[in-house]
């Protein structure tokens, strides 16, 4: 059982750019049972003071101001888990997101069962 009470809804922070990709997220995990915020870009999402209450985060590696790798390697200060989603999946960010301790990094179109079978690990 995670440090999370049983009748308490995982927090989700979604940050992309690409407002159909947010959607779509936010539509996948709320058929889910999970709650989400959704921000358009990782300073937003730094400033809302949500960091600390969010039981992952979901980002995109290429977006505007602090990007996808930052904001993991930030959150994996905090020990809050992060799945990064990339359309260019190059040998450097494969590296970068490993040293970020990202928990996953899918390319883009990808898989949702790969991202709901991780979902269910992480947050079981």
């Amino acid at each position: 059982m995670s440090s999370q009470s049983s009748n308490t809804i995982p927090l989700i922070a979604v940050v992309d750019d690409d407002e159909d990709v947010r959607t779509a997220l936010y539509d996948l995990l709320g058929s889910l049972g999970y709650a989400a915020k959704l921000y358009e870009t990782a300073d937003a999402f730094l400033v809302s003071g949500m960091a600390s209450q969010v039981a992952c985060v979901i980002s995109d590696v290429q977006i505007p101001g602090t990007n996808g790798l930052q904001l993991a390697r930030l959150m994996h200060a905090r020990n809050v888990p992060t799945i990064l989603i990339t359309a260019f999946p190059t040998p450097e960010v494969e590296q970068q997101a490993e040293a970020a301790g990202v928990r996953m990094l899918l390319v883009k179109p990808f898989d949702s069962d790969r991202l709901i079978a991780e979902l269910g690990d992480l947050l079981a």
